[in-house]
């Protein structure tokens, strides 16, 4: 077999490189497109914003490509141009309490990349992660496919992930880990998500934690009271201050360095369900005195979400009092240098800034709009959401009594420690890592995907985010209008379809 002429690390790789393989070819290659592909697929499962796309085209295609962007340009870590606009625009929008300079800059080829250097700078082969669940999908990818960490997810148990007494079940974690000889070296407090820790085998002190700061707000009693476990949603609020002091200092006891992932910081928006929201709050804004040693707290931003442009590929690590992190990425940046034409194209968005804030204005409301035409159709087919989220492009939709035991599948007769066996995971694009989940869970989820894929609709199913519990998905709304609704009559259709399957009410 010619896997065998792989490397040990390129045969681990493999499973996820099918995977996203088969993610590629169901959904993305056969993307609806009104004119040349009207019987496409409608992904309502990405984290992609496409309201602004004709906006944003027409900015870029004014731009001149001149010569000079045809070169090595300033070189691999972003050229001195845009990490000027970069800083500029973090010392205006995020209220830092000390001035960002370009110098505590590097720009690299998408966030996925940012996240790639970070972590092989500050952990080792063999480190691990610990993830507030659900999470990114992607998180496992990034962290383990280059630089050797793996993926640890935290459960809440029922604690509101967003408070201060999370941080109990981070610290749980983490004695777990070094008590099993896994050394935590960060932990990610997720925008979208949740939060992620990045931890070691060598079973020494702790070192390292990311976070990824979010946008949103989940109130009790929004969710289902009758399933603490609900509580388990991406993280829909934004984090108080005192919840990320409280991070700070859990980072600063045991040596581990924060990252805070702020890719949402401006697609914020609006809704009658989100007035008590709590605002976005960059851990710039925060004063880390007597809290954590600034040299451990990190930012990661990007042009996909709160600029509408994921094929771009451009993302941005602060260190602001680390210049070791700085110096010892020039040696691999090279492998994630940044397009010359994307640098440009960001350099001109963040510098008009007459443009920027009508572009962030009109982003808002439609993202509000788009927000709201979505819980409407859930709300009118009895589907229960997570309400209250102001930021991101995606609400967690509870589909749990349409993957209930009605549903028969191929493992109903096995006995139950069979059907809560370690499995690999069925998301697409999960790299090879597996994690304990249900069989049947797995089925009706592999059911669902084919019923969508015949819809000609897709969303994202919570297993994708290792969601604690089975039967949540996430479900998108940042498309514009015309292609929304007809996603929705699809789903449905599908709905309809399923509800008829399992004798439900229609």
């Amino acid at each position: 077999m010619s896997e065998r002429t792989l490397s040990k690390r390129g045969q681990e790789n493999l499973p996820a490189g099918e995977a996203f393989e088969k993610f590629i070819e169901v959904v993305l290659i056969n993307s609806y497109d009104k004119e040349s592909n009207p019987d496409g697929i409608i992904s309502l499962g990405v984290a992609e914003n496409g309201l602004m796309h004709e906006e944003l085209a027409s900015f870029y295609n004014k731009l001149n490509i001149t010569p000079r962007l045809l070169t090595y340009g300033d070189g691999p870590l972003g050229s001195r141009a845009l990490r000027t606009a970069l800083s500029s625009f973090f010392n205006d929008y995020f209220k830092p309490v000390e001035k960002v300079l370009p110098e505590q800059l590097i720009v690299a080829g998408g966030v996925t990349s940012i996240i790639d250097l970070i972590v092989f700078a500050v952990a080792d082969e063999g480190d691990g992660i610990l993830i507030g669940r659900p999470l990114y999908t992607s998180f496992a990818n990034d962290i383990k496919s280059r630089a050797g960490a793996k993926l640890c997810p935290v459960s809440s148990e029922g604690r509101d992930p967003m408070s201060e007494g999370m941080v109990e079940q981070f610290e749980k974690e983490l004695v777990k880990r070094e008590k099993e000889g896994t050394r935590v070296r960060a932990i990610i407090l997720a925008s979208q998500e949740q939060l992620v820790v990045v931890a070691d085998s060598c079973g020494q002190k702790a070192h390292t934690i990311l976070l990824e700061n979010a946008t949103f707000v989940v109130p009790p009693d929004k969710i289902h009271p009758s399933h603490p476990s609900s509580l388990t949603v991406p993280s829909l609020r934004a984090q108080t201050v005192e919840t990320l002091k409280a991070y700070m200092r859990f980072c600063q006891r045991h040596g581990i360095h924060l990252i805070s992932d702020e890719i949402y910081a401006m697609s914020i928006y609006r809704t009658p369900t989100n007035a008590s929201a709590t605002p976005f709050t960059s851990v710039l804004a925060i004063d880390t005195s007597n809290l954590i040693d600034a040299n451990l707290v990190h930012v990661l931003y990007g042009m996909s979400k709160d600029f509408s442009s994921n094929g771009l590929r451009a993302g941005v690590l602060l260190s602001q009092h680390n210049p070791s992190v700085t110096r010892t990425l020039k040696s691999i940046a090279m492998f994630s240098w940044p397009a010359s034409v994307t640098e440009h194209y960001w350099t001109a968005l963040l510098n008009d800034r007459a443009f920027l804030d009508g572009y962030f204005a009109e982003n808002s409301r439609r993202l509000a709009a788009g927000h709201a035409r979505l819980t409407g159709f859930l709300q009118s087919q009895g589907v229960r959401w997570v309400e209250g989220s102001n930021a991101g492009f995606f609400v967690w939709a509870d589909f749990r009594a349409l993957l209930g035991s009605d549903i028969v599948v191929a493992d109903e007769g096995k006995e139950k420690e069979e059907e809560e066996e370690v499995v690999e995971a069925v998301a697409v694009g999960r790299p090879s890592q597996v994690y304990r989940t249900s069989r049947k869970a797995k089925a009706r989820d592999d059911w669902f995907f084919d019923k969508m894929i015949k819809a000609k609709v897709f969303v994202a199913s919570g297993n994708a985010f290792f969601a604690e519990e089975h039967g949540w998905y996430r479900v998108s709304f940042s498309v514009p209008t015309e292609m929304l609704e007809l996603g929705l009559k699809r789903l449905r259709g599908l709905l309809e379809e399923v509800r008829g399957e399992i004798g439900a009410p229609l």
